[in-house]
C-alpha cells in the first residue's frame, strides 16, 4: 500500500493595528506534516512545533510553543478531524476540526468552511471554538481573488464577545510549490481592531 506524505511550512506574519495606532507583529512558523495512505480516506496531520513569536506581554515571554495532531477521514466534501493540541505551559485539548470544500463554476469559485470545538482536558484549558471561511475565485491557474474570515470565541461568553476578522484577500502561487496569501481584515465587533495576515507557503512531497 503506497502511501504520500506531504510536508508544508507556513509561516504567517499577522499585524495587529489597534485604534490608537499601535501596532503589533506576529510571526507564526508551523510546519505541517500530512500523510495520505493511498485508496483509502485517512489522513494524519502533524505540526511538532507550531511557534508563535508576539510580544512578551501575552505570556510572559516572546513567544508560545505549540504542539498539534490531527487524525481524519475524508466523507463527500468533508474533512473530519479527531483534533489534539498542548502547549509548554502544559495545557491541553482535543475536539473536532470539520472541514467542508465545495466548487463551482467549474472549480472556478473555491468554497472552504471550517468549524473547530476544543474541550479543555485539564483546569488551565479553557474550551473555546473557531470559525474560518475562505472563498475564493480562481482567476488563472496561479492567482486566486476572495475573502478570508476566522475568529475564536470561548464557550463560556457570547459570540460577538470573541474576535471575527474578514477583509478581502489575495493568493499567488510560485512556481517550486510556494505560495505567498495576504488578507487586510478588520474585527467585525468592535472598529479598533485590523488584522494584516501574510502567509508563505511552501509544500513538497515525498
Amino acid at each position: 500500500m503506497k502511501q504520500k506524505l506531504f510536508i508544508i511550512f507556513l509561516l504567517p506574519i499577522l499585524g495587529l493595528n489597534a485604534q490608537n495606532k499601535a501596532q503589533e507583529l506576529w510571526i507564526k512558523n508551523s510546519p505541517e506534516i500530512r500523510m495520505n495512505i493511498k485508496d483509502t480516506p485517512f489522513e494524519f496531520r502533524w505540526r511538532p512545533i507550531d511557534q508563535m513569536i508576539m510580544p512578551d506581554y501575552y505570556f510572559g515571554k516572546h513567544s508560545l510553543i505549540r504542539t498539534d495532531i490531527m487524525i481524519g477521514v475524508n466523507v463527500w466534501k468533508f474533512k473530519i478531524f479527531n483534533y489534539t493540541k498542548l502547549d509548554e505551559f502544559n495545557r491541553y485539548w482535543t475536539g473536532a476540526r470539520i472541514d467542508l470544500n465545495l466548487d463551482f463554476f467549474n472549480k472556478k469559485l473555491l468554497v472552504n468552511l471550517q468549524g473547530r470545538y476544543f474541550f479543555g482536558l485539564n483546569k488551565k484549558s479553557s474550551d473555546h471554538y473557531y470559525q474560518v471561511q475562505y472563498i475564493r475565485y480562481v482567476t488563472t491557474d496561479k492567482i486566486h481573488l476572495g475573502i478570508l474570515s476566522y475568529g475564536k470565541t470561548n464557550t463560556d461568553e457570547g459570540f460577538n464577545e470573541g474576535e471575527w476578522f474578514i477583509g478581502p484577500s489575495f493568493f499567488y502561487k510560485f512556481p517550486l510549490n510556494i505560495s505567498f496569501h495576504v488578507a487586510l481584515t478588520r474585527n467585525v465587533f468592535g472598529s479598533y481592531q485590523n488584522m494584516l495576515f501574510v502567509r508563505l507557503g511552501y509544500k513538497f512531497k515525498v
